[in-house]
């Protein structure tokens, strides 16, 4: 965590920085976040972030108590003032002060922690990862809220088996991981799932990045269908594009990162290379 931070209004030192015992987030956990990163300093698809933050907020009915601009303004500051090589910033915002427990008596309680940005290592992007399913289907799912409990119970899981992220099922159709979206690649169709998911910004941004030169179907994806596919690659803000080479005991396509994925990681880091 930044020696920085942003809390209701006003930037102050973490170590300074706290919230009452008595916030729904605390209490209930109720509350929704957004995660951006820097390249060369600037703050990549804020705009779509932001976005994203306020819908989350109006599906729990929280209004967000700073306007945009200051938020804004508060990440440049951030930014700054921890002098990270490359910065992530969360956003968080809560239900607030409740008494009861269940009614939030106040306004909400919104934050900004900023670190440093660490990149995933460079091997898995260069051989690809391997993923294990796990049947969830998390509550409200079009919305970023905080309750993350599976994913971080089911952390020994991934690290004892050898499987970098979990991807959540419901129903025999593969929805999306615990904090990334995925593609399919099937000749020269792109396949994303679209319902029961979060929508990323970065998912959308490698979309439009992929439109010229790939059919586009976002859609139900079963889990049979991964028989069937070449490539497969998650994509989240901590991630980029990151290729998927064996799903469970499926190995995907001849089980090296695919010819497909290795373009759009190219584009994505052409892209962010020469953001100004």
């Amino acid at each position: 965590m930044g020696a920085y931070c942003f809390l209701n209004g006003r930037i102050v030192l973490c170590k300074r920085a706290g919230m009452p015992l008595n916030d729904l987030g605390v209490l209930r956990g109720y509350g929704v976040f957004d995660f951006l990163r820097t390249y060369n300093k600037k703050p990549f698809l804020m705009k779509e972030h932001l976005d994203r933050l306020e819908q989350s907020a109006r599906r729990l009915h929280l209004a967000i108590p700073v306007p945009r601009e200051d938020i804004e303004k508060a990440v440049y500051t951030l930014i700054r003032k921890n002098a990270f090589p490359e910065t992530s910033l969360r956003f968080v915002l809560t239900g607030g002060i409740s008494a009861t427990g269940f009614f939030p008596e106040e306004k909400p309680t919104f934050f900004i922690l900023a670190e440093k940005s660490e990149a995933m290592p460079e091997y898995m992007y260069q051989r690809g990862i391997s993923v294990v399913t796990h049947e969830y289907l998390r509550d409200i799912p079009e919305a970023k809220t905080n309750n993350y409990m599976i994913a971080v119970k089911m952390r020994n899981l991934k690290k004892n088996k050898r499987f970098v992220e979990m991807l959540y099922m419901y129903q025999g159709n593969i929805l999306e991981a615990t904090t990334s979206n995925i593609f399919f690649v099937k000749g020269n169709t792109l396949i994303t799932p679209k319902k029961n998911i979060l929508v990323g910004t970065t998912r959308n941004f490698v979309i439009r990045l992929a439109r010229k030169d790939f059919r586009i179907e976002e859609r139900d994806v079963h889990i049979d269908e991964i028989k069937q596919v070449s490539e497969a690659f998650l994509t989240a803000t901590n991630k980029e594009i990151l290729p998927v080479v064996r799903i469970n005991k499926y190995v995907i396509g001849d089980g090296k990162v695919g010819l497909h994925t290795k373009e759009l990681m190219s584009r994505f880091r052409a892209h962010t290379a020469s953001l100004k």
